[in-house]
């Protein structure tokens, strides 16, 4: 069981700051559609990033691009937290001159680490100011990848695949369905669309489903609303879910602290 606590310390334009506390069982695989730049306050933490796994404590700045799939867990006894920025990629395209891809998501730079976990100090009107110097920092600091972002997805009948489950946020269909529609086994289908997406597809668009409900929250939409139109039988299913996943409950997401 996940027991989180969270927070949002600043959010404005593509920018949103929060502090995260969560028990030893982490969180389960999911995404983000932004750059998410994190540092622990506290606790060993074991990240497992694109089938890729690593550990970070709080001399570790991780950097990870939109899309990546992640789960982290604490390592040894108790719980951890960290602070995240999220940064969307088009409030970070104009820093870094074009869309940027961090060579590795660990980087060992205590000094950004701990400049990111005193982000939250800065006086409210002066907290923009604060996370565009310190991105501009990381930017100038952290090497970049070589090679272009991930290619898409080769088969056009799973691209076509993802376009149809993104019709359908609002009324999610079950697996079976889904795979009868395709002319496949269930078996096959989750397989092939795994293969290429790196989650069955049902865990992907909960992903998807998440990232809308994200969008409407932060436009301070009703959460009872939010839960419909992404396709939750009801409030407490929604809240529930959203908390596994996002590591505080809608309301508190919803909410900006100062």
């Amino acid at each position: 069981m996940v027991i989180v606590v969270g927070m949002i310390l600043y959010r404005n334009d593509g920018l949103e700051l929060a502090e995260v506390a969560a028990s030893a069982a982490g969180f389960p695989r999911h995404t983000h559609d932004e750059y998410v730049v994190s540092a622990n306050i506290d606790g060993l933490e074991a990240i497992w990033l694109d089938g890729k796994t690593f550990e970070a404590d709080p001399r570790v700045l991780t950097v990870y691009p939109p899309g990546a799939l992640q789960s982290s867990r604490q390592l040894g006894d108790g719980g951890w937290r960290c602070v995240s920025l999220y940064v969307s990629p088009e409030r970070l395209r104009p820093l870094a001159g074009e869309d940027w891809l961090p060579a590795r998501p660990d980087l060992q730079r205590p000094d950004l680490a701990a400049a990111l976990r005193g982000l939250g100090d800065a006086p409210a009107e002066l907290r923009e100011e604060a996370v565009i110097g310190f991105l501009l920092n990381l930017l100038d600091s952290a090497p970049r990848r070589a090679d272009g972002p991930p290619a898409s997805l080769s088969s056009p009948r799973l691209r076509r695949l993802q376009e149809r489950l993104l019709d359908q946020l609002d009324s999610p269909p079950t697996l079976d369905a889904l795979a009868a529609e395709e002319g496949l086994s269930e078996a096959h289908l989750v397989r092939a669309f795994k293969t290429a997406a790196g989650l069955p597809p049902l865990a992907w668009l909960m992903q998807r489903r998440l990232s809308a409900a994200r969008a409407l929250l932060r436009q301070g939409e009703d959460i009872a609303e939010v839960a419909l139109a992404t396709g939750f039988a009801d409030q407490a299913h929604f809240s529930k879910t959203f908390t596994r996943f996002c590591g505080m409950s809608p309301g508190r997401f919803r909410r900006v602290n100062f």
